[in-house]
C-alpha cells in the first residue's frame, strides 16, 4: 500500500523549517549560541530573517525545538528496541548500535545542546523529564523483570546504565567517527560489562537468599 503523501504545500513549510534548523547548528556550532544571531542563521540558510520568525518565535525556541527533535529520536529507539522481544544481550547491542549511529549523525547538534543545557533552565527541564525519567523509567521496569528479587533497586542499576550510555555519547560527540571494527569491540565489551554486572548481581542475590 502507498504511503500517504503530505501536501506539496506541508513538504516545502518542512523542508525550509529544516533548512532553517542545519542552518542554525553550523552557526551555534561556530559561535555558540549566545554569539549567534537569527541574521546569521537567516544568511546561511539563504533566506530572510522575517522568515525565520514565521518558523520560530526567538531564537531560543530554535534550541528547544533542536532538543525536542533529539528527545524524540532518541525515546523512539529505546522504546522500539525494548518492545522488539529481543533477549537482553541483543537488545543491549542493537541499542548501542543505534546510538552509535544517531550520534554520529548527529554530532554537531549533540555538541551544542551538551553545552547548552547546563545554562538554560527550560532545556534542563525538557531533557531530564522527557528523557532521562522516561528511559529510567521502562529501564528500571525491564530490570525488574529480569531481577525479580533484587535487593539493589532496580532504579540504581538503570540509572548505572544510564551513566555508562551518557558517558559513550559524551566520548563518541567529541572523539569523532571510529573506525567500524573499533566500534564494534566498544559495542561488545560495554554489552559484556553491562549483562555480566547484572548476572553476578542476580547470583549475589541468589546467594543471599539461600543464606536467609
Amino acid at each position: 500500500m502507498a504511503r500517504n503523501k503530505k501536501p506539496r504545500g506541508e513538504e516545502l513549510l518542512e523542508k525550509r523549517k529544516n533548512q532553517i534548523l542545519e542552518a542554525a547548528i553550523q552557526v551555534f556550532s561556530k559561535k555558540g549560541f549566545e554569539g549567534s544571531t537569527t541574521k546569521e542563521i537567516a544568511k546561511k540558510a539563504k533566506v530572510s530573517e522575517g522568515t525565520i520568525f514565521r518558523y520560530f518565535k526567538t531564537k531560543k525556541e530554535i534550541l528547544i525545538h533542536m532538543l525536542n527533535i533529539l528527545v524524540q529520536q532518541t525515546l523512539f529507539d529505546f522504546i522500539e528496541q525494548i518492545d522488539s522481544g529481543l533477549e537482553l544481550e541483543e537488545t543491549i547491542k542493537s541499542l548501542l548500535k543505534r546510538h552509535y549511529r544517531f550520534v554520529v549523525n548527529n554530532q554537531d547538534l549533540i555538541k551544542i545542546l551538551i553545552f547548552e543545557v547546563q545554562f538554560h533552565k527550560d532545556l534542563k527541564k525538557i531533557f531530564y523529564e522527557d528523557v532521562l525519567n522516561l528511559v529510567l523509567e521502562f529501564s528500571s521496569n525491564l530490570i525488574s523483570e529480569i531481577m525479580p528479587n533484587s535487593k539493589i533497586p532496580p532504579r540504581i542499576i538503570a540509572e548505572n546504565m544510564m551513566g555508562i550510555f551518557i558517558g559513550l555519547t559524551l566520548v563518541q560527540a567529541f572523539k569523532g567517527t571510529q573506525e567500524p571494527e573499533e566500534q564494534e569491540k566498544v559495542i561488545s565489551d560495554t554489552t559484556k560489562i553491562l549483562i555480566y554486572g547484572i548476572k553476578n548481581m542476580k547470583e549475589i542475590n541468589q546467594q543471599s537468599h539461600c543464606l536467609e
